[in-house]
């Protein structure tokens, strides 16, 4: 069970979504968002200035000591063979050829990678498995009105809520998130139970909360509620005052033109700016990637909920070759990845068959790591396994005669070794986590035939149901989800059913 020195701080806006708030049903992912309540910077956000909370990089660290971990760093100019990460509290302090001394050393074995941030998802739907609607659509306003998305994805959605198991669903999505290397991720409601796994980037982070989101379609963004600012007009707001990284929202979901139009509603409302990090953009073309690179806009891209859905993705090389910073992002358990380690590899075959491997492994692996964090203003802290830098890390076992860049895009559940986040190891292999103190303080998974100790409980005061462990976590969803996607993925069931019919099959 971890503990901390913090002094936290509730915030206000968390006290008031709390764990058991009721969803908003009249839009598909509405409830997602709450930006209604935090639009104009109350309850600390988009104000810069936040109060600490648990795993916000702010403040006391919530560990101390100091390791080093041994392995092939895979750093900003390259990888360094049989190289030391030193760590000490929170923090990088050292990368180095030779071991360090009077210091813990931890030989991984492995290749050591900043953590993976997931640039989009949707935390809270997790819990559902794949949901095949029987057919593909032209944009996102069509399928939330099917009947089968209505039975397999919105009835068990609405259920654990009602069963006032929101907090579980949410530790549980994180969990799958955690277990394939993620340490970040966009796109988990504002509720006090979240803080406990990865770093929810919408959060208040590093002493700042400086990014938005709305999940909403662009047409309503100029909509004024309650005669308070719409939300084009806050965002806009914000940015002058100079307190919005970025602000991340659902743009070109689909393949016909009215999914393509809310390009043209982006530009209209004076959004096409550098903060602006949208989701998808499958509808878009040369001419739109054209202006999002002279914006300054930033794409995450989802491939297998795309292929799912609408059949077709977004042409990441047109978009790269117009100079676009592309994210990966896995989107949601119904129509997407398990985690970011899965979507790397739908990623990949989709660059192979359609594209003839014109995207590179390490621009992959810069899509999980560097480029989101710069994406979300955070590339000072995390993203990257620099001196300064929080020690999100994750490490995963060697493959002979493969590159690094290869070898995560290649690496399956069971070679995951490691994973902190902010130095404090929290997924891993038994011995590994033992070396890093963790002996007695886990549960034993099985990550498709390897052992794996996962630690989910934490004491933080702002950490609502985080002495929770996760077979009890399981167990009480499974009284209302029967069907609960299992933590890890052993399989490729939800990329075939995706691939199916389309180019990349």
């Amino acid at each position: 069970m971890r503990t901390t020195a913090l002094r936290f701080v509730m915030i206000a806006l968390s006290l008031t979504a709390g764990c058991d708030a009721q969803p908003n049903d009249d839009d598909s992912e509405q409830y997602d968002e709450n930006d209604d309540t935090v639009g104009t910077g109350e309850g600390g956000k988009a104000d810069g200035t936040s109060a600490s909370t648990y795993r916000s990089g702010c403040g006391a660290p919530i560990r101390t000591g100091k390791y080093a971990l041994k392995g092939d760093v895979v750093g900003p100019l390259g990888v360094k063979l049989d190289s030391y990460v030193v760590v000490d509290g929170e923090k990088i302090v050292a990368v180095q050829a030779s071991a360090p001394m009077g210091v813990t050393v931890i030989d991984t074995g492995g290749v050591i990678f900043p953590g993976l941030i997931d640039g989009h998802g949707h935390v809270e739907y997790n819990h559902i498995p794949l949901a095949d609607l029987g057919k593909r659509y032209q944009d996102r306003d069509q399928w939330p009105n099917a009947k089968l998305y209505q039975t397999l994805v919105k009835a068990p959605k609405n259920a654990v809520t009602a069963a006032g198991l929101q907090c579980e669903a949410l530790r549980h999505g994180e969990a799958r998130a955690l277990v394939g290397g993620t340490t970040g991720i966009q796109g988990t409601p504002a509720t006090a139970c979240v803080r406990s796994l990865v770093r929810n980037l919408e959060g208040v982070n590093f002493c700042q909360d400086r990014v938005r989101q709305n999940v909403t379609g662009a047409v309503g963004f100029n909509r004024s509620i309650s005669g308070k600012p719409s939300f084009a007009d806050s965002v806009k707001a914000d940015i002058a005052a100079h307190k919005l990284d970025a602000v991340v929202v659902h743009i070109g979901e689909g393949i016909d033109e009215h999914a393509r139009s809310e390009w043209d509603i982006m530009k209209s409302l004076q959004l096409n700016v550098p903060q602006l990090v949208m989701i998808h953009t499958a509808a878009f073309g040369a001419a739109e990637y054209a202006e999002t690179a002279a914006a300054g806009a930033k794409v995450i891209w989802s491939p297998l909920s795309n292929l799912l859905l609408y059949g077709k993705t977004a042409n990441i090389p047109l978009a790269m070759d117009a100079g676009v910073l592309v994210s990966l992002g896995s989107d949601w358990a119904p129509s997407g990845s398990a985690n970011l380690l899965g979507e790397l590899k739908v990623a990949d075959r989709v660059n192979q068959k359609l594209w003839a491997g014109k995207v590179t492994d390490e621009q992959l692996v810069q899509m999980v790591t560097i480029h989101p964090a710069i994406a979300y203003g955070i590339d000072k802290f995390v993203g990257s396994i620099e001196v300064g830098k929080l020690a999100d890390l994750m490490v995963v076992a060697r493959k002979p005669n493969v590159s690094a860049y290869r070898t995560l895009i290649g690496s399956a559940p069971g070679d995951v070794l490691l994973v902190t986040i902010s130095g404090d190891a929290l997924y891993g292999a038994p011995a590994l986590m033992d070396g890093l103190g963790k002996s007695g303080d886990y549960e034993i998974i099985d990550a498709c035939g390897q052992p794996r100790a996962i630690d989910m409980t934490v004491t933080a005061k702002d950490v609502t149901r985080g002495t929770e462990t996760l077979s009890s976590i399981e167990q009480k969803l499974q009284t209302v989800n029967p069907k609960l996607t299992p933590i890890i993925d052993c399989d490729n069931d939800e990329a075939e059913k995706a691939f199916a019919g389309t180019a990349v099959q």
